[in-house]
């Protein structure tokens, strides 16, 4: 594989997956946490573990001084229920508050309205952006990401827990996916 095209590989993989760039250093470039989590009471039996895996995995490995977290509430509309650029450490404990106070409202997730609203602010956002949904679904996705809710989901990867499960997806990728595939297939020939 020639230089050019092992760099475009390497940007594909960045653009899908933009944590495993930086997984063993510490970023200097701020990013936005786009979070959105299934209020519907499906998810009530199992809080404590996502609000512990949440805490763990996103807001004491992920999250730095300088990121933007913007936290959805998908119940029967998806609302944003938190959102805010960190500027110190009392910013993280204020977001695990927020994640141990989520009012699980019963009825259906409604994804469809906050993956649209997250890729809106993918499109106009200028920093790296990184995207996960928390479903209380683990067969299947849910009927609420049904008709033109299921294309924005196209990038997508997704860890399965006991009860639930969590989605990185790359929404807002379609264009440099497809750009990055033409420039690779049309070099180093």
């Amino acid at each position: 594989m020639g230089m050019k095209k092992k760099h475009r590989f390497i940007l594909l993989i960045g653009l899908l997956f933009p944590a495993v760039l930086g997984a063993g250093d510490k970023r200097n470039i701020p990013m936005e946490l786009f979070l959105i989590i299934d209020g519907s009471s499906t998810l009530k039996n199992v809080q404590p573990a996502i609000v512990r895996w949440l805490n763990e995995q996103v807001v004491d490995r992920i999250l730095q001084e300088g990121d933007r977290l913007t936290i959805w509430l998908a119940a029967e509309t998806g609302e944003v229920i938190f959102s805010e650029t960190l500027k110190g450490t009392g910013d993280k404990a204020r977001i695990k508050r927020v994640l141990q106070s989520l009012p699980f409202q019963g009825g259906t997730a409604n994804f469809a309205g906050a993956i649209r609203d997250a890729t809106a602010r993918v499109q106009q956002s200028r920093s790296m952006v990184y995207t996960l949904l928390i479903s209380g679904s683990t067969t299947g996705r849910s009927p609420s990401l049904g008709g033109d809710a299921v294309g924005l989901l196209r990038f997508t990867r997704v860890e399965e827990f006991s009860g639930w499960r969590a989605m990185v997806i790359g929404l807002g990728l379609t264009a440099r996916v497809q750009q990055a595939a033409a420039a690779y297939m049309q070099g180093d020939r």
